[in-house]
Parts: C-alpha cells; structure tokens; sequence
C-alpha cells in the first residue's frame, strides 16, 4: 500500500456504487465507480472499521463497528486516489485502517 500512496497524488470524488457482504467472518466489499477524462474507473476494497464505545451514562457496556469512511451508503460520495498516469491504479483515500468487516 505504501507504493500504491506514493504513485497515486491524484484525487477524484467517485460514487459508491455496490457494497456487498460475504457474511459475518468475511469481509464486506465496498465498489466505488470514478471518473478521470471522461473514462470510468472501478476501485474495490474491503472496509476497513473502528471501534466505538456503547455507554450507559458513564459506564461502558460494549463496542460497535464502525466504517472508517463514515456513510457507506450505496449512492454516497467517496474519496479516490489514483496514479495520474494510470488512473486504474488507485485507492480509496479515507479507507485507511487496519481492521476488515
């Protein structure tokens, strides 16, 4: 990924067009549609989340999963960064994070 960081210095806005879940064990795979001259790119990655304390008052009673992405809805914006000279390289920029859904 680091080389991939390097290579890819341009960004887009794409558009969240599939997410799709291979059950509990497996991850979740979020497909985002981009465009860079009038071309249409695809990126897929698995989703990657963070971990948010649940409270009762001040006490905590457990944590939830949450995308690092925030709203993961199909139709939502998302970040891309892609490699100008091969725009088929890229990443999605706020899908850092160590831990898969």
């Amino acid at each position: 990924m680091k080389r991939k960081k390097k290579r890819c210095t341009a960004n887009t806005t794409g558009q969240i067009v599939n997410i799709r879940s291979k059950g509990l064990d497996c991850p979740t795979i979020i497909t985002v549609q981009y465009q860079v001259d009038n071309q249409l790119y695809e990126v897929k990655e698995s989703i990657k989340l963070r971990s948010e304390i649940i409270k009762l008052g001040f006490l905590p009673i457990g944590q939830r999963k949450i995308p690092v992405m925030g709203n993961t809805a199909v139709g939502n914006p998302a970040r891309v960064s892609y490699n100008p000279d091969n725009p088929s390289d890229a990443y999605l920029t706020d899908n850092i994070g160590i831990m898969n859904c």
